[in-house]
């Protein structure tokens, strides 16, 4: 009977631990997007706002990076010092990442407004080339997811970087469909109840994402890395 109580007791702190962790993380990265937070609360939902809100997601890109890096290391390690490790994943390659972002950010805006203009302007050969540009932006997302998840936890120049993003989207293919699976049930969910859910979930989906990508972080770990390549 002791030896029970004592497993339950088990069970609730690391269920409190986890909980802790997640919660302490996602207050963070919630405060270090309070410039895009404040220009989504206050701009009108409309396209042609969107210009300012992909400057002001630039500075979200560190914190995107302090998110995945926490969730990598409480997924790989069942542990976490959830100050420490979110601002030292923010800070570390800050640079580098800003950069990254950047890249990312700029290609969304050109895609989105192809799409949009696409859109606008219906004729067959149009058709042709919206369905071709959104499936170039589906295949981005799926880099970019990548991108992001490997600068998090390794420095790696821009170019190695898109090329292991590109060569795990095909060689990891189902960690690809789900990571971008899991971003379809988080809009399927935003629609249905707030837009504001994805800012307060986004530990839960970074936990979810670096766990669902583990097999391509071992695999980047065992066979492209020196020690120094690793944050």
């Amino acid at each position: 009977m002791e030896q029970k109580k004592e497993f339950g007791q088990g069970i609730l702190f690391t269920f409190s631990n986890y909980v802790y962790w997640i919660l302490l993380t996602n207050i963070y990265f919630v405060a270090t997007n309070a410039v895009f937070i404040f220009f989504f609360m206050t701009l009108t939902p409309s396209f042609s706002n969107i210009a300012l809100y992909a400057l002001a997601l630039i500075p979200s890109g560190p914190a995107i990076s302090g998110l995945l890096y926490s969730m990598e290391k409480l997924v790989r390690t069942k542990e976490l010092s959830p100050t420490a490790d979110f601002f030292y994943g923010y800070r570390s390659n800050l640079k580098g990442t800003f950069y990254i972002w950047t890249i990312i950010l700029a290609v969304f805006f050109v895609l989105l407004i192809d799409l949009q203009y696409l859109r606008m302007t219906v004729t067959p050969v149009n058709q042709i080339i919206f369905i071709v540009v959104l499936i170039l932006t589906l295949i981005w997302t799926m880099l970019s997811i990548n991108i992001l998840i490997i600068n998090a936890k390794y420095t790696f120049r821009l170019r190695d970087l898109v090329k292991l993003s590109a060569y795990y989207l095909f060689i990891k293919f189902k960690e690809t469909i789900g990571n971008i699976l899991i971003l379809f049930l988080v809009g399927v969910a935003t629609v249905m109840t707030t837009d504001f859910l994805v800012i307060f979930i986004a530990s839960l989906i970074a936990m979810i994402m670096s766990f669902n990508s583990r097999a391509m972080l071992n695999h980047i770990e065992s066979n492209f890395l020196k020690k120094s390549y690793i944050k």
